[in-house]
């Protein structure tokens, strides 16, 4: 199996100020419709690109784009295990008290949803695919003032993000 680079994955435009809005507002209304806990747009590397978060939520939204992104990767190479013709639509973690849904919006975002196990999976859905729906022209405007961030996803950031991972991870022992 070959090991993807990272960097390419990683390397995304940043968006103008207009795009952000936008997205940040489709987040605020998917968040507000269902009551959910957290939802973050994040890039294929992890990154977040805009989140809303609701009440006082002990949530780490950084630790938690990363670990979906490497959910999210191994459901792609499942996917490409199985046959499929892309990646599968949408990932679910279902816990006692809280669930994730994880679901792509293009090859270059996905989306996640943090609800409590209360909360309608079918609703979770429905108002999910609507929201990707808005999402995609929004992030497929082309803009004079984007920038390429590349460079600034080399491979020492990889090595800083897995270091702290692995800290985090001992931590919580």
């Amino acid at each position: 199996m070959e090991v993807p680079d990272r960097t390419r994955d990683a390397a995304q435009i940043i968006l103008s100020k207009e795009q952000f809005e936008e997205v940040s507002d489709c987040l605020s209304n998917l968040a507000e419709k269902l009551r959910v806990t957290a939802t973050l747009l994040v890039n294929s590397g992890g990154r977040i690109i805009a989140k809303k978060v609701l009440g006082s939520s002990k949530v780490d939204p950084t630790l938690l784009s990363t670990l979906a992104a490497s959910s999210y990767a191994a459901a792609r190479e499942m996917a490409r295990i199985l046959g499929e013709k892309s990646n599968f639509k949408m990932v679910l973690h279902e816990g006692e008290g809280h669930n994730v849904f994880v679901a792509s919006v293009n090859k270059d975002f996905f989306l996640i949803v943090i609800f409590e196990s209360g909360v309608a999976l079918g609703m979770v859905r429905l108002f999910t695919k609507k929201t990707i729906m808005q999402l995609l022209p929004i992030l497929s405007k082309k803009d004079k003032k984007n920038v390429e961030i590349k460079q600034i996803f080399n491979r020492r950031f990889q090595a800083m993000l897995g270091e702290e991972l692995d800290r985090s991870f001992k931590e919580l022992k």
